[in-house]
């Protein structure tokens, strides 16, 4: 299965909006910028020239920085982050995966791949999520959300099997997720050149630790 791109995804979105084309340029310039430099140090004057427009057309557009930011989050937390977690949740049901390991080995390649892909985006959301709890909420809302939809039959599968321990869904997917972030944040948050990752080797350590917590 291909890992989408959630820029290339944001960019096809723009060219259907019903928006003017100088408006979904400054919304494009926004998430490079953003991602590059962090929302406090991205300067008004940056965005427009990334751009190709006045700095006033900026503003007659968008009042502050922070409807910027509003503009390019809800479309992506709406829009694109769903349209690119559909394959994977289609992927994910009973009777795909012999067992247990996997599942597991699945899940956690395929959202690391998605997040090493899409370092751009995720930065701009989680630069801003540590200050506005509103934006952590949604985080966490749409990464349990991913894991979810069509796990269910997945978890009642192994556990019937007893390959996997009987706790909650929400328990499960709280564990898993919160491995696959904790890994996948450092990555995401460095420069893309100082922060070596094997995939592979993450994927087999995060599985092999995972096991030993959610085997009976």
């Amino acid at each position: 299965m291909a890992v989408h791109q959630v820029e290339t995804l944001f960019a096809t979105y723009l060219e259907t909006a019903d928006i003017s084309t100088k408006q979904k340029a400054v919304l494009s310039a926004c998430l490079s910028l953003f991602s590059e430099l962090g929302f406090e140090r991205t300067s008004t004057a940056a965005i427009a020239k990334r751009a190709g427009v006045s700095e006033g057309t900026v503003y007659k557009h968008f009042k502050s920085k922070t409807e910027l930011l509003d503009a390019l989050l809800e479309p992506l937390s709406h829009s694109v982050v769903p349209l690119a977690a559909s394959e994977f949740v289609h992927e994910v049901h009973p009777g795909r995966f012999e067992h247990l390991e996997d599942l597991l080995r699945f899940m956690i390649h395929d959202r690391l791949a998605f997040a090493i892909n899409n370092r751009a985006m995720i930065r701009v959301f989680a630069q801003e999520a540590f200050v506005r709890s509103d934006l952590l909420q949604a985080g966490v809302k749409a990464i349990v959300g991913q894991f979810a939809v069509g796990f269910g039959g997945a978890i009642q599968h192994f556990q019937a099997t007893h390959e996997l321990v009987d706790w909650s869904s929400l328990r499960l997917l709280r564990t898993i997720a919160g491995a696959v972030v904790g890994y996948a944040l450092p990555v995401v948050m460095m420069p893309d050149e100082t922060y070596p990752f094997d995939i592979d080797q993450a994927t087999d350590e995060l599985v092999a630790s995972l096991l030993k917590t959610l085997t009976p």
